[in-house]
């Protein structure tokens, strides 16, 4: 097969990968594996899984290299897939449970209606009102979406840290964040170079 019609299948099946890595996300794959390696059984039985699925669930995420088998279907996390446990310092977890989530999933079908008539809003053309609305209507969400901020946050935090390393700061009095949800940004950069 010719190299450019297969990148535009890999596009279009991208979805199966990430959909793929949700399920591992959300069913407590990561986590259960961030402990010890596990079998495929004990694991449907410690998360409460179908063991068959399970084995076929476990075999995908390996297949993504995020987990890696061993003899008798015992798995392991890869190095790749320890960014998805919820207690790694650097988890990307709730960008996962929100990214590819059943609400931005119901928002990305509005994309052509949007650039047909010039209007965005795909969060409120779904649900009726702004995803900060909707946040504090269904807990559930209201949480994912917090961790996937934080999450989002302590990824830009690096990046603005690394930036800001040889800034001289010395002629600064008064420094606010705005939007600075949970004001992590601003409090890195103050431990790293005081004011």
């Amino acid at each position: 097969m010719n190299d450019a019609k297969q990148t535009v299948i890999d596009m279009i099946f991208a979805r199966w990968h990430a959909q793929i890595l949700y399920a591992g996300v959300k069913l407590g794959v990561f986590d259960a594996l961030s402990v010890a390696p596990k079998g495929s059984s004990d694991l449907a039985a410690e998360l409460r899984l179908d063991p068959a699925l399970t084995y076929r669930l476990l075999r995908a995420l390996g297949s993504l290299g995020l987990l890696k088998e061993e003899r008798d279907q015992r798995f392991f996390l890869t190095p790749v897939g320890e960014f998805l446990g919820k207690d790694h310092a650097e988890t990307l977890r709730g960008m996962t449970l929100l990214e590819e989530g059943p609400e931005l999933n119901a928002v990305w079908k509005h994309l052509p209606a949007m650039i047909q008539d010039g209007k965005q809003g795909g969060f409120v053309r779904e649900f009726g009102h702004p995803v900060f609305v909707h946040t504090v209507q269904d807990p559930e969400f209201g949480t994912v979406f917090d961790e996937a901020m934080s999450s989002y946050s302590r990824g830009e935090t690096a990046m603005v840290l690394e930036a800001l390393a040889t800034y001289d700061f010395s002629a600064i009095s008064h420094l606010c964040d705005v939007g600075g949800g949970t004001d992590s940004c601003s409090a890195a950069c103050w431990r790293s170079t005081p004011i």
